[in-house]
């Protein structure tokens, strides 16, 4: 008689990258439903992090300069445009949230892989390669769309002038560099129909993909993995 497969430990990450206005996000969304993953979204959990008053003390005290409203919360526009056009001032908030979120990714990371073992994580990351967690992904895929389309949904859609979307991308990678260095690519210039087909087609070959312990991958939080 076989010996019985050897449960699984630990799970498959996932990250996925693409310049501002790519559709990332929903790229994302439709990896979870075809993967039954779990997603964990950097920018959701930095809108939590900035609702806590500590972490809003922290950056006022950074910056020397008000960013929250007269209700006390923070005032997003006030805080970008402080951020967006000031190098100096955009790393001292990132000292401050960017450990913080490294944590949290981390804590779900550790809880999914003991809830689910096997499981499907993906990471939605604005600053995934910047801040080493490709390191940590299996697999990452990048959602390519030109420039002028990309400037043109993320003004739309925030309200912002094409040189406020341009501070945005010039504070991150090249998006040349992040699809040379990805591992898989759909194109997200055709509509919603056409994105959610190749995002499924990448899916399935994804499921090959052996799951691993995160403490081979990333040992500690505060530990920022340096290659896979």
């Amino acid at each position: 008689m076989a010996a019985p497969a050897a449960p699984l430990q630990g799970s498959v990450i996932i990250g996925i990258t693409g310049g501002i206005g790519a559709g990332k996000s929903s790229a994302a969304k439709h990896l979870v439903k075809s993967l039954d993953a779990l997603l964990l979204d950097a920018d959701a959990i930095v809108g939590e992090l900035l609702q806590a008053p500590q972490i809003l003390a922290d950056i006022e005290v950074a910056l020397e300069s008000t960013v929250t409203t007269g209700a006390g919360s923070v005032d997003r526009a006030m805080l970008s445009a402080l951020i967006f056009h000031d190098d100096k001032a955009r790393a001292k908030v990132e000292r401050i949230l960017h450990p913080a979120v490294r944590q949290r990714i981390w804590q779900a990371l550790a809880d999914y892989e003991l809830e689910k073992p096997g499981g499907v994580a993906i990471l939605d990351i604005p600053l995934l390669r910047e801040a080493g967690l490709d390191h940590v992904c299996d697999r990452v895929l990048h959602v390519a769309v030109l420039g002028a389309e990309r400037c043109r949904r993320a003004c739309s859609r925030h309200g912002w002038t094409e040189a406020q979307w341009q501070s945005r991308e010039d504070a991150q990678m090249p998006v040349d560099r992040k699809e040379a260095l990805a591992d898989a690519i759909v194109h997200n210039d055709a509509g919603p129909a056409a994105l959610l087909t190749q995002v499924h087609v990448v899916a399935e070959s994804f499921r090959c993909l052996a799951p691993r312990p995160l403490s081979e991958r990333w040992p500690s939080w505060d530990n920022i993995p340096t290659s896979t």
